[in-house]
C-alpha cells in the first residue's frame, strides 16, 4: 500500500511562518529590557524599530486573504538579512547579549520570512 505525503496548504504554511515571525517581533521589542542590554542606544533602537516593522509586515501578511501575496515577507527577509549585520555595522560590543541577539533572531525572522514568501500564492 503506497502512502503520498501531502504539503501543506500554502496559506497553513504562510500563516504558520508569518505567526511565528510575529513572535519573533514581539521578542525583538522587548528583549532590550529582558536581557538588559537597554543601555546601549543604537542596538535598542535598531530592535525595537525592527521589531515594530516585522511584527506590522507579519501580521499583514497572515491577515484575511493577503498570504497570497509575498512582498511583506520579502521585507522581512531583508530585515533579517539587516539584523545578521547589524552588530557589525552599528559596532555593538562584540560577544554582547544584543550582538548574538539579533543574529540569532536574524537567521530567525529571515528563514521564517523566505518560507512565507516563497510559499505565497501557491495553491
Amino acid at each position: 500500500m503506497a502512502t503520498t505525503m501531502q504539503m501543506p496548504h500554502s496559506g497553513t504554511a504562510v500563516r504558520t511562518s508569518g505567526g511565528l515571525d510575529i513572535l519573533a517581533g514581539i521578542w525583538l521589542i522587548i528583549a532590550p529590557f529582558l536581557l538588559n542590554y537597554s543601555a546601549r542606544g543604537g542596538s535598542v533602537a535598531n530592535d525595537v524599530i525592527v521589531g515594530i516593522v516585522v511584527l506590522v509586515l507579519a501580521g499583514v501578511q497572515i491577515s484575511g486573504e493577503n498570504y497570497r501575496t509575498s512582498w511583506p515577507s520579502w521585507i522581512n527577509v531583508l530585515l533579517g538579512l539587516w539584523l545578521i549585520a547589524a552588530p557589525f555595522l552599528l559596532g555593538y560590543p562584540s560577544g554582547s547579549a544584543a550582538m548574538w541577539n539579533d543574529i540569532i533572531l536574524g537567521i530567525v525572522v529571515g528563514a521564517l520570512s523566505l518560507t512565507s514568501a516563497l510559499s505565497a500564492g501557491e495553491e
